[in-house]
């Protein structure tokens, strides 16, 4: 229940006079920013009082877009002269649950509201009242309604007392039955809110319930609102800021919030325009030329102070999501990528050294591997940017010097990073900054990637294996996928790259083969129950997360389970993915031991390969064997089974081996899947201006399939892909430096593709979003 009947003072907006509860406090109304705390921290119905301006306050309430769908009561308070009591008691009357009372001229946080309930709840049988014990902090305490507690109780209050220990926030708690008995004191005579909770302390008490340091303001006059605005401004600070953030950036960004937030800017818009900003900045970093450099680190410094702002805009209108934390911080690292990508292609271009396009090779897998990682991260039920940041631990704390921790700590944190770009860029020294930037990002990562390992393990437990970190693979692809471009002529290169061109994209189309071959397995496995487009969605979208998050490709595994559920049931859906993923790995085992056994047939392979290979294609040809004959048992069923109860989404799951006619068709599919693959590798050769036999697509075939399915645990198969292309080059006569070459195209492909999934599946997302809101 809010009071808003009484007469109070007036503002002018846009040429209208408007009541109190009606004007703008960082960016909400009074009234409007009472139903939104209130129901941030879990209140769902409101009963609104309302009286002298019930003409001007109803109209304006209703038309406020982030109030429709909640369950909102005005409740007409005729006798509002006589005082806010009898408005108390028109809007308790008729009403027998427990519930809150709270003044509409009061600020509060969420966490206060959700701190006095919580007490309050200890002892549900007894109203209670929130109250601050810290009366230095109180703005005007004339105004201020002075409690004396004793022994926990209520034993006076008032405006004019004298002796008192606390101070009313303005906010109540009323057990079950005590609407009537408020409406009773009205009827009684009692005028004021204190006169009723006067009766109740008089009767069987009324608890004063002491929080420490709560957030409050009352609204009373313009330098109340200034005060609550100050205070607001106070709380959008947060305890993790680095250096910068907290002694300069959040000067300016805490007005600039205040500012948009009248304005009534979203902080979705604000994260966005900060991206531009920052690619802006990126433009003007890598152009190699002085002057341009330094106004593309000014820029990025400007962004970074709108970096914070968005957060700050989003908790001062009580905008947070979990979507826009995630936005926030998925594009906040993407565009320092970008940024300081840009500073090592300008050092590039100055000097010319390889060196920087290898730095440059390791920042843009740090960035792909971090930023799949936490998106990864946040498709998991429940899980916040929040979390994320609460479970950081910084590696090697307690293994290096405390000022060393000390500056990598801060090299971290994106505020510092973009401050001493701009200094650093500004005295000459772009290339250091590179490196700094490259230091710090690499720490960074590994802190994400071992939060995320922490988190995992916390909630489920894990294996030995499952608890070494997967950068620690991924950086070892990443390792030789440097050394092979060590090793390789990057200007030829270049030069196939630069003839290929748009070209490229004839490669692209042909994935669109095994596409449709991979989709048709799943169909099989579903039985036709679920529409041939929805698949083909399921597949594209599931694999394009499969592609960009570091988990041995299973990323995108969750999302065609959640997807597949709109139409079978969580075990079918289960079982059917987890054949999928058996059937994958059989054929890309068969297919490997058939590919490398023809090529040790046809091609002379030198000895020191020879012997190595021929123990390779025998052994996936047995484990190809040995794990169809699992699949074909309750095997996946179990495997599902023990996931979903994990996961606590079923308690009872059914154990239904595959039949063996259905298994082997989708087998089909799959394996024909695979052989599409010879189709790009010829596409490639072809644009590449060569003309391969039969066996030489064998060969490289193989040798793919061969590397991908040995180290499966790196992820995307970094660097190992590469080289397993660049040794098939070597037997059938080519340059090794066509390996990369290939590599690069390929990884262009799946880059494509993973953008294209992602990009219909957030398309799709909006969309469906949109129709429901226009419902």
């Amino acid at each position: 229940m809010i009071l808003a009947a009484g007469k109070s003072q007036r503002f002018r907006e846009n040429g209208e006079q408007l009541p109190k509860v009606l004007m703008k406090v960082g960016g909400l109304r009074l009234l409007e920013r009472a139903i939104l705390t209130l129901n941030k921290a879990g209140v769902e119905h409101f009963r609104i009082s309302v009286g002298a301006y019930r003409d001007q306050i109803v109209p304006k309430m209703e038309a406020l877009p982030r109030l429709k769908g909640l369950d909102i009561e005005y409740v007409v308070c005729e006798d509002y002269e006589k005082g806010n009591g009898v408005s108390f008691g028109a809007a308790a009357a008729g009403f027998d649950g427990p519930f809150l009372l709270a003044m509409s001229d009061h600020i509060f946080s969420v966490d206060t509201i959700e701190n006095f309930v919580s007490k309050a709840l200890q002892t549900p049988e007894l109203p209670a009242l929130a109250c601050d014990p810290n009366l230095n902090d109180v703005f005007d305490m004339d105004d201020a309604t002075k409690v004396k507690s004793k022994k926990g109780f209520i034993g006076n209050i008032g405006k004019e007392i004298d002796d008192y220990d606390l101070v009313d926030i303005g906010l109540f708690y009323f057990p079950k039955g005590y609407g009537k008995r408020v409406a009773d004191k009205v009827a009684e005579g009692a005028t004021s809110v204190s006169h009723i909770v006067q009766h109740f302390i008089d009767d069987s008490g009324v608890r004063a319930i002491r929080l420490q340091k709560p957030f409050w303001q009352d609204v009373d006059n313009p330098d109340m609102k200034a005060e609550a605005e100050r205070r607001l401004m106070q709380t959008l600070c947060r305890p993790g800021d680095g250096w910068v953030s907290r002694n300069f950036n959040r000067f300016f960004s805490t007005r600039l919030s205040m500012l948009l937030a009248n304005w009534g800017l979203h902080p979705n818009w604000l994260t966005t325009i900060t991206l531009i900003l920052s690619l802006v900045g990126a433009w003007f970093a890598g152009t190699a030329n002085y002057p341009l450099i330094v106004l593309g680190a000014f820029l990025f410094q400007v962004a970074s102070i709108l970096d914070g702002s968005d957060g700050e805009l989003a908790r001062l209108t009580l905008r947070t999501s979990r979507f826009g934390e995630w936005y926030a911080e998925l594009a906040g690292h993407f565009r320092y990528f970008f940024f300081f990508g840009a500073l090592g292609v300008s050092a590039w271009k100055a000097t010319g050294s390889k060196v920087y396009l290898f730095a440059l090779i390791i920042l843009a897998a740090l960035g792909i591997y971090m930023l799949g990682q936490m998106m990864a991260f946040g498709m998991a039920r429940e899980r916040t940017a929040n979390d994320l940041t609460s479970r950081r631990k910084m590696p090697l704390r307690n293994r290096v010097p405390r000022w060393a921790f000390g500056l990598v700590q801060q090299l971290s944190k994106r505020d510092v990073l973009a401050f001493v770009a701009f200094i650093l860029t500004a005295a000459f020294l772009s290339e250091a900054m590179f490196w700094v930037a490259l230091i710090g990002i690499t720490f960074n990562a590994i802190w994400v990637s071992r939060s995320i390992r922490a988190a995992t393990i916390a909630e489920k437990g894990a294996s030995l294996f499952a608890r070494i970190d997967p950068i620690v693979f991924y950086l070892l692809g990443v390792v030789i996928l440097t050394l092979l471009i060590m090793k390789m002529d990057v200007g030829v290169v270049t030069q196939s790259l630069s003839a290929v061109g748009n070209q490229v994209f004839l490669v692209f189309s042909i994935a669109i083969l095994w596409i449709l071959a991979n989709t048709m397995c799943i169909r099989t496995l579903v039985r036709g129950k679920v529409p041939f487009h929805d698949l083909l969605y399921n597949q594209m979208v599931g694999d394009a997360y499969g592609n960009i998050i570091p988990a041995a490709g299973l990323g995108g595994e969750p999302f065609k389970i959640k997807h597949l559920t709109n139409w079978l049931d969580w075990q079918t859906a289960s079982r059917a993915v987890v054949t999928d993923r058996f059937i994958h790995a059989i054929t890309g085992m068969l297919f490997s031991s058939v590919m490398v056994g023809l090529t040790l047939i046809f091609v002379p392979v030198d000895a020191v390969y020879r012997v190595p290979l021929t123990v390779l294609a025998i052994v996936f040809g047995v484990a190809a064997i040995g794990i169809i004959a699992l699949a074909l048992t309750s095997a996946p069923s179990k495997i599902a089974g023990f996931f979903l109860k994990k996961l606590q989404i079923v308690e009872d799951f059914r154990n239904e081996p595959t039949p063996p006619g259905r298994f082997f068709l989708a087998f089909l599919f799959k394996f024909t899947g695979r052989v599409f693959n010879l189709l790009e590798i010829y596409a490639i050769f072809y644009l590449l201006g060569f003309h391969p036999s039969v066996i030489e697509l064998v060969a490289v075939a193989g040798l793919i399939a061969a590397s991908a399915t040995l180290f499966v645990i790196i992820p995307q198969g970094i660097g190992v892909n590469e080289a397993g292309i660049s040794t098939a080059l070597d037997f059938l006569g080519y340059s090794t430096s066509l390996g990369l070459t290939f590599g690069l195209i390929r990884r262009a492909r799946m880059i494509f593709w993973a953008l294209f999934g992602i990009g219909m599946h957030l398309a799709v997302t909006m969309v469906r979003r949109f129709a429901f809101s226009r419902t």
